[in-house]
Formats: C-alpha cells, structure tokens, sequence
C-alpha cells in the first residue's frame, strides 16, 4: 500500500468525476490505463469512451498499455505483484465484458478512442463541415506561415483605399514608422494565435472603451488584493505616510506629497493609483527591493527618532512577507494613466483589422484548399457552439452527447483557454448524476507549454470551479515510483522554496506539492553540483564539457548498461559537450538537436536541387561545383565565373561554359577540376536532360549517386539526414519543380538530424532539450548549463495576454509596442513585466521537470562568480536562480565544492571545431555505393530489374491503386497506429479518389471500397498492427540502390516494410492478393511463395551488404489478412 492507496482507488469510481493531480514519478498512466479498463465494464459500446491527449506519443502510449493489459488478461496468468495483478483483474474483466458484447478488442484495439486533442477537433470540424455543405476539410498545411504573410500582405493593400479598413490601416502604420515591412511580420505573428484572440477581438472592434474597461478591472482587482494583505498595518501605514508627506523636502518634488492628509488606504480603483504608488514608495526603493533605511528624503528627518523607529518596524514585517513582496510589484507595474487619445486610437484599429486578416486567411486557404491547426480549432468551436437566440446546443454537440459516457483528458495542465473551452462546449448537455464522467488529469508543476498557449492556471481553476455543468472532485497522488529516497529528498526540499507560496489562476502559479519515494536509498549522494569559476565564458563551456564526458566515462565504468541523459534548455548549450563526448570515445544519441539547415551534405542537395530547378541560379550552381562530390577550389570557380562574364552567354551559360572546358585552354583551371569534371559534366548534362521525364525527387537523388555523393558522408548519420531531405523533396514536388519555393524552404529549415545511433540499438547517453525529455526517466541525469541566460526575444511588436478575474473570466488585454518616436506605454509595460513573471514561473518547473527524470542520480553544472561575502547569485533568468538559496547553502556547509579555474586555460579543444577539407579523388567513379540505402520515395518505377523477372505483369491500372495503399500504410507507419481513427479511416476513398484523379485513372466504388476493407483488415490484425508498430531503424518504401558488383547487374530495388526487432532485420513486403476461388489457402501461399521468394532472397542480400544483422524475411496480404514468412537463406 501507499500514502496515496486511497486516491488512487477512489479516481477507480465509474460514477464521479475527478482532476487529479499526478506529480511526476506517481504512475499516472497506470491510473489512466486502469480508469479505462474499469469504465470498459460500464458501457455498452467501448466507442462511448474518449481519451484525450496532447501528443501523438502520448496516445501511442496509452493504447500501447491499455492492449497490453488487454492481451496479457487474455493470454497470462493473473501475476503476483500487487499492482500488477489489480490491473490484471480489472483487464480480465473488460476482456469478459468484450466477450460477452461481441466488441473483440483484443483483436480489434482500435475501436478506443483515443486522440490528441488536434485529431478531436479536426473529428468535430469534419462533421461540421459535412452539414453545413462546406465539404471535406482540407488538410492541415505543413507550413502555414507562407499564408500568415500573403494574408498581411493581401490586407495591407487596402492601405490606400478610402474606407474604415484604409483608415485603420493608416492608424497602424504611422505608428510603426510607415514601414510596412514591419507592420507585415506583426500582422502575420498573431495569426498563428488567432484562436486565442479572435473570440475576444470582436468585443474589442465593437466597444470603442472596451480595453480601458479592461484595465479598469485589472486595476481594481489588484489594489483590492493589495489593500487586503496590508489591513495588519493599515492605521499605522497610513498614519505615518501622512507624517512622511509633511516631512519631505519641498525641493525634491517628491510623489509623497499626494499622501498629505490621508486617513485611511487610498481607493482601490484606477484613480486612486498614483496614491498607492507613493505609498508602496515607503516600503520599497525605486528598484522594487524591500527598503531597509529611511532618510529625510522619505519624509523621516534624523531628528524624529520615535517615528522613524516605527516606520522601520512596518518594514521589518513587510519585507518578511514575500508574497507582500511580489503584491507591491506587481501594483508598481499596474497602467497609471487613462488611454490616450492615440493609445485607443491605435487599439480600436487592431480591433477592427483583426478579423479582416483572419477573414483574408480564410479565403487564402479556401483558394489552396489548405488550413491550419487553429482553423480547425476554431471550425470545431463552432460546431458546438449554443444557439445565440435562445441557448440550445447544436446538432453535433447533441450527438455527441448521445454517443460519449465518459471523457479523459490526459496532460490537462497543458490546456489553452480555446481548448477549454471547447471542452466545456462539449460537456454542455450533460446533467448532474447521470452517469456520464469526466476525468482529468494532469500536473501543474509540469507545465512548460506557454509558448504553445498553454495556461496552467486554468489546471487551477478547474480544481475550484467546475468545467461547464461538471464539478470534479480534487484527488492528488504522492507516491514517486521512479526516483530514490535521496532525489525525492532533495526536490522536495529545493523545489518547496523555489515553487510559490500562494497559487495565482491568473499568472499561472503553483505552489509545491511534496512527493513521497517508494524505492529505498541508495548508498551514494544522490544529487551532485559541479561548480565552476572562470572568466572566460569559451573556457567554462570547455571545462563543462569536459567534466560532463567524464561524468559520462565514470557513470559507464561503475554503472554499465545504466541509462544517461544530457538535457538542456536550448541546443546551443551542447556546443561543446557533443565534440566532448566524441573525444571520450562515447556513443551518444541526439532527438531534435542538429537543424538540418546547418548539416553540409543537406546544404549541398538544396543547391543540387535549386540548380536543376534553375540555370539562372548562378550561386547554386556554384555551390554545387565546390560541394565535395565536385570538389572545385575556390580559384577554379573564380576561373570559370570571370570567363561567363566574357562569353556573353544567357542563363545557361554555367551548363555551356562546363561544356566547352574541354575543348579549351585558356582558362586557368587547376589540374584536378580538369580532371575531375570530365566525369561530373556528363552527369550533370543527363541530370539536367532528364528534368520532367522524372520526378524532382528521383532526378535529384540520382545525380547525387552518379556524382559520388554518398562516398563523401562521413556516417550513417549524414546519410539520414540526406534520406530525411529527400523525403521532404518528396513531399513537396508537383510535376518536377517546387511550385511553392519558399514554403519548403521555411520547411526544410524546420527539419532537424535524425538520431545518431552509434553501433548499439539504443545508446546509453540520451540528448535531448528538458522539454523533450517530459514523460521520460533515466537512470542519471545531467544538466549542464544551469548558470546560462537565455537569449532575450527581440521587441515584441504586440503584447497581448488573456486576463482572467476572480470569477474565471477571461478578458483581453493588448497593447502595441510605442510608436517609432515614442517609448512604450504604460500598458505594454505591465504586459512585458507580467511576461518575465510567468517565465521565471515556468523557468522553475522546467528544472522541476529535468530534475524529476533521475531515477538514481542527479548531476548539477554551474558558473559561479565570486562576491565579497562567497558567489553572487545567478542571474533571475538562469535556471539554477530559482534554487540557488539551496545550492548557496550547501556550498556553505561544504557539500558541494566550487572549482576555481586560472585564467586562459583553453584546456583541449581549441582544434575540436575543425574539420579537415574532404573531396573525391579526380579520378573517381561510381562503381559501388558504400551505403546503399538512400530513399524511402514511392516516386517513379516501383519495380526494379530484378523485381521484374520474378513478378509477373500487372495491370497500370492496378499498380495505381496499390500505389494509394502503399501511401497510405507508410502514412499509418510514420504517425503511429493510436493517430487513425475509424473517422479519419472512413475519410481515405476520397482521399484515394483525388489521389487516383492526378494518376489519371477514375476508381469504381469496388475498387475504393476493397482497398478501404484491406486497411482495416490489417489494423484489426496482431501481425498487422505489429508490422506497422514503431521498431528501430524502420522505414517504409525503402530504396535500395545497388550495383552490378552486388547483384550480377545494377538497379534499385524498394522494400515495401523494414525495421529491427531483437536485433533481426524483417523485411516484408505487401502483396494485394487474394485466393482465387475454390483455391486452398495453402495452396495459394505455395503460389505466391514461389512467385516471390527469389525477390525476397534478393532484398535479403542488399541487407547483408549494408549490415551484419541476420535478415528475416515475409509477405504479408492484407486482405485476408495473411502473415508468412519466407526463408531467404
């Protein structure tokens, strides 16, 4: 049993509804997963359970653990373990319960519902868009912000019409300086957000004093909280500011003159602020830190001894009440003055332009048959909005409400105000006590998503107040179930100082809930702090390096096979620790690290690419002649850039002049260009002839190979990455050119290096960002760069934030920043200072987060100065600044030692950045590709060579519809099974029909129809969902190409599904077939066996000569549904 035995069986109850707080460590997906199976045995349908979550892992992980526990009821013995045999018996019961009702959901999963939070509302935009006629719902853009700025664009264009838009265009451009550059980017940055704002704006565009009420409020609100936690001190405060305002000098001018004759704590609204202001003036300097001294400056001469000695005891209190403290800071920081008349006039233009650029969007989208995630956010608002006459809610919220008994939402702290109020939407028809429930879940402490409009506070609202017609009862979980006695200790005792005191809805705020370890103390210290004085900033990201590779080797020596993980809050910080760790001889893996806009060999394919996409592309076709597969000094291309500017060619001049170097002389290239291009001219005037009969794709990628391409990879790495780019190209391409340059552009800058492996399965050093690392434990735990400050945003054109009251409603609060002569208003004050507060709120969970992934130990780094009394402490933004009284106070006590390091100590690594020149010999030519395995395209011919002399002929017709499915099943693979629900499955005949229509070819109803019932076969398969499963190193529509040295002749072959498990390699390929009829099954497997075994045994052979793992091979036929294995020895 644990301290938290009783909440967990009480959130077990099928009848309430409950918000359950779940630190990290305390199972909360055990208890997601138990709640499911219990509900299982209460409804009718299992369909009538939703589980919401904010991540497509999340998901995964979820119906991973629920099948499981299925599976394991159905096929195991009931274990002996406590916890592990209630889940057992609460599974057995769902099974019986499956049984008995016909539901087979140890055959079928998928009938859960179980989605993010962006596949729920694209559910409920679908069925909105169907009713109203709109049609289906075109696919979320890959990258919106090509349309965030043609919108600005299309708007701003109304400048000098003569209407109201013309007017308010006007308006905001003076104010930003007339330049429309810069009116373009913060009309394009809010668009992204526009399903926070655009609910509220409308208020804003039709209430000319809509923000001055606002901030009225705002004021109003805080002097009220304010005047409540000084009544302690009231008569005497006011007494002696009475005495302060009669004492000050006359010539200072000071703003305590308002205080003389005050009776009583000044009116807490808006007009009594500046009298606050001076009053707070007593208690703290003008740098907003507690006043410890008075002088005759504050209206308390030397002479008045009595007075002055009462005043400094009103301080002594105040400043031993922090949460007074932050009170007074945040009054100081309150808007002081009525709105101008240009302050309003610039408001009420973003209020009535606003809605107008939301409105060009949306016909930019209809244009391109495009949207975005907040459009879908929005359409699903929509669909479950109550009629405005008289309050009724709408058709689909009603068969909503018909079809759902119960609602999950997991990760809930990370809920933004839209979510939750599409959330409310959709609990509108529910009564109390009817038997439908809503659980949430989440911890608060854990919040770290404000840049993607999470707001924590409503976690907090929603353990006070209900959630629409809901009242859910508050549990809150203990137990840590990952960490030690020691890891526990020390956070609980670090983080309850660092974390606030009083909880704050409005700002987010949470204060610290203790954690109780249920794993016994480990002999070792469990939290370890490497401090380090240096001068030098290069010096000290050196010398941390260095310490966190030895940390490493040490952790590896006394602890093998024990995980490691390096996390960070941003990518810069590994500079130095990655070429650290590959000095050490460590083998490490990287999630989300390296941009692949920075990797050399993806540079060199976006220059190959825009060079066959453009003769006129002078730079790329340059890039490409220095690229390592060409290889030219930078005196060769200088040679040939002088003699295009004495040819007098046209655009194709760099493709003539390359043409022509053979035959002349007299220009000065060295002896290894000349050499070297007598084989790279060719395959560039093939290249650059083949453009149109082949997919950009394949043209691109094929020139690379004949170029030498993969023999300048240094890794395996640098050839995913160029897999990974390829894909991309892939996916972008229409009819051998990109259409929309800029758009994948912006797309490929957003890609980032694929995980670098090393030689084992899963590497022991994970690296990853904090944010990353959410939902996921290590045996150790190291953060380095604890002391660095984050690189401060540039200005804000536009603040805005949603102020939510005492009542929990929300308000919209926007300010523009100061005109380009002007300095900021008092209102963009208050929003950037409310900003830092929320940030160093969540700085503080972040390394809540990163401290709470250790299982065993914990690793601190951190640059320290020195101060006259021991070392200054951090900066505010730093994350080692919310701990640091802790850490200060153990380096006092001598737990931990910080190391002085000499000046000038460059330590080992000065030569670490770089990199020796690498290029092809003159001579090269392709006769073998080293690392064979380049695309995963289902682009062009799908049948090699050797693919054609053992497959019989099939119909073009028919290999256009397996193309579709093939798409389809690399789609499943690549998002994850969890992804596709019965909805988005019922969508895919159209989405095949529009497919088919660019191939030329028209699909029956049979046709759509058999191919939509060989899907579903295969995700109601075990084989099936397993094949699709994520594995290590697993691909779909793999191409391998290969040369004559390899296979008796060269080609390319593709593999249709690939991936490791336990160290095998499985290689299957789908087959679209069926037994003819009368024909045995068996003796249909024979057939097809025999018709496929020598190009299963030739994929087999590719493998062997890429890799030393042994090679499995099958077919697999998903209409049958049918799994077979074939040997391939």
């Amino acid at each position: 049993m644990t301290d938290d035995s009783t909440a967990r069986l009480q959130a077990l109850d099928p009848q309430q509804s409950f918000i359950v707080s779940a630190p990290a460590g305390s199972g909360k997906t055990g208890l997601i997963t138990q709640r499911v199976l219990r509900l299982l045995c209460t409804v009718e349908q299992p369909e009538q359970i939703l589980c919401i979550t904010f991540t497509r892992k999340a998901a995964g992980e979820m119906a991973v653990r629920i099948h499981e526990a299925l599976h394991q009821a159905a096929n195991s013995p009931r274990p002996e373990d406590q916890y592990q045999a209630q889940t057992w018996d609460l599974a057995a019961a769902a099974v019986e319960r499956s049984n008995q009702l016909g539901w087979n959901l140890t055959a079928m999963p998928g009938r859960l519902r179980i989605q993010t939070i962006d596949g729920f509302c694209r559910y409920i935009a679908s069925q909105f868009a169907l009713e109203t006629e709109i049609g289906v719902l075109p696919e979320p853009s890959e990258n919106p912000q090509v349309h965030y700025q043609a919108a600005a664009r299309n708007l701003l264009a109304d400048l000098e019409q003569n209407s109201d838009t013309g007017r308010h265009l006007g308006v905001l451009l003076a104010h930003t300086g007339n330049n429309l550059e810069r009116c373009e980017q913060l009309l394009s940055e809010l668009l992204g957000k526009r399903e926070q704002w655009l609910p509220l704006i409308f208020q804003a565009a039709n209430n000319q004093s809509y923000f001055q009420a606002v901030v009225e409020q705002l004021v109003g609100e805080t002097l009220m909280d304010l005047e409540s936690a000084l009544q302690p001190i009231a008569g005497e405060l006011v007494e002696l500011a009475d005495f302060a305002a009669s004492h000050v000098p006359a010539e200072k001018n000071s703003p305590l003159v308002q205080l003389q004759g005050l009776v009583e704590l000044p009116d807490h609204s808006f007009y009594g602020l500046a009298q606050w202001k001076a009053l707070l003036g007593l208690l703290v300097t003008k740098d907003r830190k507690p006043r410890k001294t008075l002088t005759v400056a504050e209206g308390f001469p030397a002479s008045e001894k009595p007075t002055k000695a009462r005043m400094l005891s009103l301080l002594d209190w105040s400043r031993n009440n922090a949460g007074l403290q932050e009170q007074i800071s945040n009054a100081l920081f309150l808007p002081e003055t009525d709105l101008t008349e240009a302050q309003q006039d610039i408001l009420n233009a973003l209020g009535y332009l606003l809605p107008l650029l939301a409105a060009k969007l949306d016909i930019i989208f209809q244009q391109q048959e495009q949207c975005d995630y907040p459009a879908i956010t929005l359409a699903a608002l929509q669909a479950l909005e109550q009629s405005p006459d008289d309050g009724a809610i709408s058709d689909i919220t009603m068969r909503l409400d018909y079809s759902l008994r119960h609602i999950l939402v997991d990760e809930f702290q990370d809920t933004s105000s839209s979510q939750i109020q599409l959330l409310e939407r959709l609990l509108a028809g529910w009564e109390p006590d009817d038997g439908r429930t809503l659980f949430l879940v989440g911890d608060a402490m854990q919040s770290l998503y404000s840049f993607r409009n999470a707001n924590v506070g409503l976690f907090l609202q929603a353990q006070q107040q209900p959630v629409g017609p809901v009242q859910c009862q508050p549990l809150s979980l203990s137990t840590n179930f990952r960490s030690r006695v020691g890891i526990i200790d020390w956070v609980n005792q670090t983080f309850n100082d660092a974390f606030p005191v009083q909880a704050d809805i409005s700002r987010g705020a949470i204060p610290y809930s203790h954690s109780v370890a249920h794993k016994d103390a480990g002999t070792d210290r469990a939290v370890e702090f490497y401090g380090f004085s240096c001068e030098d900033k290069q010096d000290y990201d050196q010398i941390e390096a260095e310490q966190v590779a030895a940390s490493c080797v040490d952790i590896q020596s006394q602890s093998p096979g024990q995980s490691i993980a390096i996390l960070v809050r941003g990518r810069g910080h590994l500079k130095e620790i990655i070429p650290a760790l590959g000095r050490a001889n460590l083998s490490w893996q990287a999630i989300d690290i390296n941009p692949l806009k920075t990797v050399m060999p993806v540079m060199d394919m976006l220059s190959l690419t825009r060079a066959l996409l453009s003769p006129a592309d002078r730079i790329a076709w340059l890039a490409v002649l220095r690229a390592p597969f060409c290889g030219l000094d930078l005196g060769d291309l200088l040679a040939i850039t002088n003699s295009l500017e004495t040819s007098g060619k046209q655009p194709m001049a760099i493709l003539h002049r390359l043409q022509q170097l053979d035959r002349e002389r007299d220009i000065a290239l060295s002896d290894y260009a000349r050499h070297r291009l007598q084989s790279v001219i060719p395959a560039l005037l093939q290249a650059w002839q083949s453009r149109g009969r082949l997919s950009l794709r394949n043209c691109v990628e094929q020139l690379w190979v004949k170029l030498g391409g993969p023999a300048t990879l240094h890794s395996s790495t640098d050839l995913n990455d160029v897999r990974s780019y390829l894909d991309l190209l892939e996916d972008w391409q229409v009819a051998g050119t990109v259409k929309d340059w800029e758009g994948f552009q912006q797309a490929a800058d957003k890609l980032f290096a694929a995980p670098n492996a090393g030689e084992a399965e899963r590497p022991s050093i994970q690296i990853m960002t904090i944010h990353k690392s959410k939902g996921l434990e290590f045996d150790h735990v190291l953060l380095p760069g604890l002391c660095k400050t984050p690189k401060s945003g540039d200005r804000q054109l536009l603040r805005w934030q949603h102020h939510m009251d005492q009542q929990g409603q929300q308000s919209l609060i926007m300010a523009p920043l100061g005109a380009h002569d002007e300095e900021d208003d008092s209102i963009y004050r208050y929003l950037k200072y409310e900003d830092n507060v929320k940030t160093g709120l969540e700085n503080t969970r972040v390394l809540y987060v990163a401290a709470t992934r250790a299982v065993h130990k914990l690793y601190l780094f951190g640059q320290l100065k020195p101060s006259k009394t021991g070392w200054q402490s951090p900066g505010k933004t730093t994350l080692l600044g919310p701990i640091w009284k802790g850490v200060e106070a153990d380096i006092t006590a001598g737990t931990y030692v910080v190391n002085q390091v000499p000046a000038n100590n460059q330590g080992v690594t000065q030569q670490a950045g770089l990199r020796h020149k690498r290029r092809l010999a003159a001579g090269f030519s392709v006769a073998y590709t080293p690392v064979p395995t380049l695309s995963t395209g289902a682009e062009g011919n799908r049948k090699s060579e050797a693919q054609a002399q053992s497959d019989s002929p099939i119909s073009s017709r028919a290999k256009h519809l397996g193309t579709c499915i093939h798409r389809t099943l690399k789609q499943i693979a690549n998002e994850g099974v969890p992804a596709w629900s019965a909805e988005r499955l019922q969508r895919l005949p159209l989405t095949w029909s529009a497919q088919l229509k660019e191939l030329g070819l028209l699909a029956s109803e049979q046709e759509l129809r058999n191919m939509g019932q060989a899907i579903s076969h295969m995700l109601a398969d075990p084989k099936g969902l397993w094949i699709l499963h994520h594995h290590t190193q697993a691909a779909c529509e793999q191409m391998l190409g290969y040369s004559q040295a390899v296979a008796g002749h060269g080609g390319v072959s593709i593999v249709d599904r690939t991936f490791v498990e336990d160290g095998v390699r499985w290689v299957i390929d789908y087959k679209f077939a069926a037994p003819e009829t009368g024909e045995q099954t068996r003796d249909f497997v024979r057939r097809q066996i025999a018709s496929y075994q020598a190009q299963l045994r030739h994929y087999a052979n590719l493998y062997r000569h890429m890799e030393q793992l042994p090679v499995r091979c099958a077919l697999y036929f998903p209409q049958i549904p049918l799994f077979v294995e074939v040997a391939a020895d």
